[in-house]
């Protein structure tokens, strides 16, 4: 690869934040992952991070890969999907690659409904799946068992219809403005997003009704967002793809366009390196867990929710969520802390999402691979916590290691920029 000059990286660092910030998401359907998803075949399954060889999944990963091949009528039992796996005849592949992103393991398959959230400027797209609810026990936690199976067949065949329904009523339902309110109110739009969900609960109440009718099915439907907090996590999560997608292959540009978690790497990739991934080691995750739950007891399973601090919100606005003391732990002190560091290794502040506690100061945007390589200083993420057998287990903070900005730096010549 060409050695760029500072100049050069420094336009192409702006050009690719400046698409970022131009970006106007809006929510405009929930489709099959196969009906959404370029490329999507119905015998592939999706999951976090950078891709791996299916004889390297192994724990909460691996089950939720074979649950999905059951859950899709792939293969009868665990054995068989293995054995299909093995021979390449289910495919495993990385959601990034297929413009979509999964929570922890991350596992989306054909049928699974997923938020189609669109740039209404460039037409670039971000996928995620419907939040499964709140239960410990989830397919995203690394659980299959017949209740998760139950659980899933309903948000597809009753859930997600309600909600495609009414968000085509609405003509799409645009997601900065909810963003820009939830901050204000105290998410920080990973960890927390109690203020998001509610917002758009308010957006979406009429619509539902109006699609759908006043009936028992529409009540179950109204009842479950209305109990579960971190519904609109996956609307974010789809939304910051959607936005950093827009600056991907921006050439010799050194800013993150993606972040991820596989079970045994953390992953970057940059805009100037189009699709390759940098990698490393898991670092240690920081975690309040729920009582009777140890640190033994807990494991990666992946995750690709750290999209959001990718787009400035999660461990990069913490001084928006201070109620996060009562989930994740910290301080605070530590949150404010977190957050102005965080503008040291970014390259501008948002104009609309902002900090009321800094003043209204925009959230830290558009990380710079290069000021991480320079300064040490690497982004700090707000991330669920997983149970070793499965499970929801608690929530931290996980500090990124700096050995793939470092290389992606490497790789895009080794030139210092102008910040």
């Amino acid at each position: 690869m060409l050695e760029a000059t500072s100049e050069q990286r420094a336009r192409a660092n702006q050009a690719a934040v400046a698409a970022m910030l131009a970006a106007e998401p809006v929510i405009v359907d929930v489709l099959s992952a196969l009906d959404a998803l370029p490329g999507m075949t119905p015998n592939t399954i999706l999951t976090s991070g950078a891709p791996m060889a299916w004889p390297e999944y192994e724990g909460g990963q691996r089950r939720a890969i074979l649950g999905a091949a059951i859950y899709e009528g792939l293969a009868a039992t665990v054995e068989e999907a293995d054995k299909l796996l093995h021979e390449g005849k289910i495919v495993v592949r990385a959601c990034h690659d297929y413009g979509c992103v999964g929570s922890v393991t991350g596992v989306t398959s054909a049928s699974m409904p997923v938020w189609v959230v669109e740039d209404r400027v460039s037409g670039s797209r971000g996928h995620c799946l419907v939040y499964e609810g709140g239960d410990r026990e989830r397919l995203t936690y690394g659980v299959w068992n017949e209740k998760v199976h139950q659980r899933l067949i309903w948000i597809r065949e009753v859930l997600a219809p309600q909600l495609a329904a009414a968000v085509r009523a609405t003509g799409g339902v645009p997601v900065k403005p909810i963003i820009r309110r939830a901050l204000g109110m105290g998410d920080d739009l990973h960890s927390r997003n109690t203020a998001a969900t509610a917002v758009l609960f308010q957006q979406l109440y009429g619509p539902i009704l109006d699609a759908n009718g006043f009936n028992p099915t529409t009540r179950e439907v109204l009842a479950f967002l209305s109990q579960n907090e971190l519904f609109f996590l996956h609307v974010s999560m789809a939304t910051g793809k959607c936005i950093a997608d827009v600056a991907a292959g921006t050439p010799h540009s050194s800013i993150v366009t993606a972040m991820t978690l596989n079970e045994k790497q953390f992953a970057i990739r940059v805009a100037g390196a189009g699709d390759r991934w940098f990698r490393a080691p898991i670092p240690v995750l920081n975690a309040k867990l729920f009582d009777g739950i140890g640190p033994e007891d807990i494991a990666f399973m992946g995750g690709e929710s750290l999209i959001t601090e990718t787009v400035g919100l999660g461990g990069l606005a913490a001084a928006a969520a201070f109620s996060l003391q009562d989930y994740s732990g910290g301080t605070p002190q530590g949150m404010v802390e977190t957050t102005e560091a965080m503008y040291g290794i970014t390259h501008t502040e948002h104009p609309l999402w902002k900090i009321p506690f800094l003043s209204f100061r925009g959230v830290p945007f558009g990380i710079d691979a290069e000021l991480v390589a320079k300064t040490g200083v690497t982004p700090r993420i707000h991330m669920g916590a997983a149970l070793r057998e499965g499970g929801h287990a608690g929530a931290g903070l996980l500090i990124a290691p700096e050995g793939p900005f470092q290389e992606a730096i490497a790789v895009l010549g080794s030139t210092v920029s102008a910040h």
